[in-house]
Parts: structure tokens; C-alpha cells; sequence
């Protein structure tokens, strides 16, 4: 485990490839995604060895539902009893995950026969237990944004106090380059480019840190580097 910030831990013992972060707070832990599938036993192995029994981890939150983000929740839910968290929209491809596929169609095939024999990729169904909106505050301290394009119901979550936000995959870091969402799972582009407007229109002076789904954090300037990026992408200054 990785520490981000006081409090903010990046479970790096899965890998660089996703990101899920684990967040102290008064009444325990909370876990942000679950990576995939073969990354549920690493990340209960990672808490047990850092001190942590399983039971402190108390909620589970879910930015979106994607074979990457929520593969291993199924299995960490039975773990831990941890409450589930998600957006109202995205219960329906929690519960059925199926109904979530590449948007780019010569990659359905290859995604639908990964995750319908290849054990390490199996997607398993969950329940959430609780449901959030736009502008909820979380016991946590994270104000949920609903950023949808990637997926409908698609989550950041934004700690004032803090001054961090936790985009899900509204944004990435590739290659030193903050990016809007990757084409070929974003079946919404439009509304992935509403959201990081969104992201930089209305929050851009309430966070610093950005930590992401995919890509290492940014941890000066966020707000900033966000609202360029936005004023890049709609050719106007905000």
C-alpha cells in the first residue's frame, strides 16, 4: 500500500494497470473499486498484511461498473460484509454485468469470451446496498459528482476538506497526459466531455490531488490542469 495522502492509500500490490484506494476515516475504511477479478485475494492479503483486520473495512464504494473497477467486489463483499455504494443508474450493470460491453464493436467478441471462460476474468454479479446521486455527501466526507459518459451511472468523488478527487476513469493519466475517457469503452462520449466540464466548471477550485483509475496521481495543480484541459476540449477559457 501506497500513501497518497494522510489517510489515502493506493492498493499498488495489484499493479499499475488500475487504481483502487483505500480511504481512512472515523468509522474505519472504506475501499474505492476493486480491480479486477484475480485482484480481490491480493487486496485482502494487502490489508491483513498492513495491520488491518478485514471487518475494518466498512463500505465499499464503486465508481462504475467495469470488468477493471468492480471485478473483484463480489468476492471482497463476502470478505469483509462491507456495505456496497453506487450511483442510482448503475445499479442495473452491477446486478447485471453483462449489459456492460466494449462500445467499440470488434472489441465485444474478445470481451465476451474473456468473461465467459477465462476464470481470472470471471464477472461476477453484486447487490448494492446503498444508492447515491449528484451532490450526496458521504459519511466519508466525499461529495459524490456524477460524471456519466463512460458509464450511466459513473461517480468521482470529491473531498473538500481534503482537496482531493478520486476521478474513476472521467479522467486519466496516461503517459504524463491528462486524458478524457478511453473511446473504445466510453459509449457516451458526449457526456464524458459534459462531465469533465463539469469536473472543471463547477469544482475545479475545491481540489489540488487528483488520483485516478488509470495513471499515477497528480498532486499539484489538479483544479487547475483539469480547467485547461476543459477549455482545450470546448475551445473556450473557464
Amino acid at each position: 500500500m501506497k500513501q497518497i495522502l494522510p489517510g489515502l492509500w493506493d492498493l499498488d500490490e495489484i499493479g499499475t494497470s488500475v487504481h483502487c484506494y483505500l480511504w481512512e476515516w472515523s468509522e474505519g475504511f472504506t475501499l474505492i473499486d476493486t480491480g479486477f477479478p484475480k485482484d480481490a485475494q491480493i487486496i485482502l492479503d494487502a490489508v491483513r498484511k498492513n495491520g488491518y483486520p478485514l471487518h475494518s473495512i466498512k463500505r465499499i464504494i464503486t465508481t462504475h461498473v467495469d470488468l477493471d473497477h468492480t471485478g473483484g467486489l463480489a468476492a471482497l463483499k463476502r470478505a469483509t460484509q462491507a456495505s456496497i455504494v453506487c450511483h442510482a443508474v448503475e445499479k442495473e450493470f452491477m446486478e447485471n454485468p453483462k449489459r456492460r460491453y466494449p462500445s467499440a464493436w470488434f472489441m465485444r467478441l474478445p470481451y465476451w469470451l474473456a468473461t465467459s471462460f477465462v476464470p481470472q476474468f470471471s464477472f461476477r454479479p453484486a447487490s448494492p446496498n446503498e444508492l447515491v446521486v449528484d451532490g450526496q455527501l458521504l459519511p466519508e466526507g466525499f461529495t459524490v459528482i456524477h460524471t456519466p459518459g463512460h458509464t450511466p451511472g459513473h461517480i468521482s468523488l470529491l473531498h473538500k476538506e481534503k482537496r482531493f478527487l478520486i476521478t474513476g476513469d472521467a479522467l486519466s493519466n496516461r503517459g504524463g497526459t491528462l486524458r478524457t475517457p478511453i473511446w473504445i469503452y466510453t459509449p457516451d462520449q458526449d457526456n464524458a466531455l459534459r462531465s469533465v466540464w463539469k469536473l472543471a466548471k463547477k469544482y475545479s477550485d475545491d481540489y489540488e490531488v487528483l488520483a485516478f483509475g488509470h495513471g499515477p496521481p497528480i498532486m499539484q495543480n489538479g483544479g487547475k490542469r483539469v480547467k485547461a484541459l476543459a477549455s482545450q476540449i470546448f475551445s473556450t477559457n473557464i
